[in-house]
C-alpha cells in the first residue's frame, strides 16, 4: 500500500509538472518591500516580460516588512507548486545571522537572477561637492544623518562598513518601507545622504537634483564614468545589492526549468532589454546554477562584514 500511494504521488506531481503552468491559473509574484521603490519598480517592470514567456498572468503583491522578512515566510511557506514566486534581494542573507526571522537563501530554490547593481554614496547636489568635503565635514563633528531601509539591513551595513573605512561619525536613519521612502527622505532634506543602489537614484542624478560622490564598486560604473570609485579614493568599500527569483523549497524539479526558461526568455527579449536599459535597473542574468554560487560566495563575505560591524 505504501508503495502504491508512493507512486500516486509521484504521478501526480510528474503531470502537474508537463502541464506547468494551467490556463488561465495565474502566477503569484511576492515582492518583499513596499511599493514604489526600486525593487518594485525593478521586477514589476520584469515581471511583463517573464509572464508572456512563461505563458500566463503573473500578479504582483508587495508584503513589506522586517527587512523583507514578512514576505519572504510567505514564500517560504507557500505551496510548492510554481504558482507563487518571490524576489530575493540581499537581506535574505543577513535575516537568520541578526536574529531577525528563520530565513536563509537556502530555504529557497533559486530560479535565476534578474538584476545586480553596486551601492553608491548619493547626496543632494547642492550639499556636498564630493566624497572630500563630505568626510572633511563629518570628520569635524557635524550631524550627518544617512538614511537606510532599515537597521541592519543592506544599506545600513554598507553605510556602517563606509562610516568605518573613512574613520567618522555618521547618524543612521532607516526607512523599514522601502528604498522609495529612503530616496524620498534624501529628495526632501530629512537626510543629508544616503546609502542605496545606484540605478534608482540615477534620474535624479541625471536631472541635477542628487550626486554620487562615490560608487561601492570594483571599477568606476558605466552609468555615471565620471564618478570614483570608493577604491579610487583609497578606501576598500565594495558592495551591492541583487535580485534573484526564487521559489518555495520542494517545488518540482521540471516546474522549476520551466520558469528558468521563462526568466533567461524574458531576460534576453530585446523589449526588456530596451526597457532596462532606459529604466536603469542595473539588469544582470544568472541562471539557477551561477546564482547558487554567487550568493554562497556572498554571503561569507556579507557574514565577515557584519562581525566586523557588530551586527551579528
Amino acid at each position: 500500500m505504501r508503495h502504491i500511494l508512493a507512486f500516486a504521488l509521484l504521478a501526480a506531481a510528474t503531470g502537474h509538472a508537463q502541464d506547468y503552468p494551467a490556463a488561465r491559473r495565474d502566477v503569484r509574484h511576492i515582492i518583499p518591500w513596499g511599493a514604489g521603490g526600486a525593487t518594485d519598480t525593478a521586477m514589476r517592470g520584469f515581471m511583463q516580460y517573464f509572464e508572456k514567456h512563461l505563458g500566463t498572468s503573473v500578479v504582483t503583491e508587495n508584503i513589506p516588512g522586517g527587512l523583507s522578512a514578512v514576505g519572504l515566510l510567505r514564500l517560504k511557506m507557500a505551496r510548492p507548486d510554481g504558482y507563487t514566486i518571490g524576489t530575493l534581494t540581499y537581506d535574505v542573507l543577513t535575516l537568520s545571522a541578526q536574529g531577525l526571522a528563520p530565513i536563509a537563501w537556502e530555504d529557497f530554490e533559486l530560479i535565476g537572477m534578474v538584476t545586480e547593481h553596486p551601492s553608491a554614496l548619493i547626496v543632494r547636489a547642492e550639499r556636498f561637492a564630493t566624497l572630500e568635503a563630505f568626510r572633511e565635514e563629518a570628520a569635524a563633528g557635524a550631524r550627518i544623518k544617512v538614511g537606510n531601509v532599515g537597521t541592519g539591513g543592506i544599506w545600513h551595513q554598507h553605510g556602517a562598513a563606509m562610516e568605518k573605512a573613512l574613520a567618522i561619525s555618521l547618524t543612521h536613519i532607516p526607512y523599514e518601507a522601502g528604498s522609495g521612502a529612503q530616496l524620498t527622505a534624501l529628495l526632501g532634506g530629512e537626510v543629508d545622504a544616503t546609502v542605496a543602489s545606484l540605478p534608482a537614484s540615477l534620474p535624479y542624478v541625471r536631472e541635477g537634483t542628487l550626486r554620487v560622490l562615490a560608487v561601492m564598486s570594483e571599477e568606476r560604473d558605466a552609468l555615471v564614468p565620471d564618478v570614483p570609485t570608493f577604491r579610487e579614493k583609497g578606501f576598500d568599500i565594495t558592495h551591492g545589492g541583487f535580485r534573484v527569483l526564487a521559489v518555495p523549497r520542494r517545488t518540482p524539479e521540471d516546474v522549476r526549468h520551466r520558469l528558468e526558461a521563462a526568466l533567461r526568455a524574458a531576460w534576453n527579449d530585446r523589449t526588456f532589454q530596451a526597457w532596462a536599459k532606459k529604466a536603469v535597473i542595473g539588469a544582470r542574468f544568472r541562471d539557477a546554477n551561477e546564482t547558487r554560487v554567487y550568493l554562497r560566495d556572498t554571503a561569507a563575505k556579507v557574514n565577515a562584514l557584519m562581525k566586523a560591524l557588530e551586527l551579528s
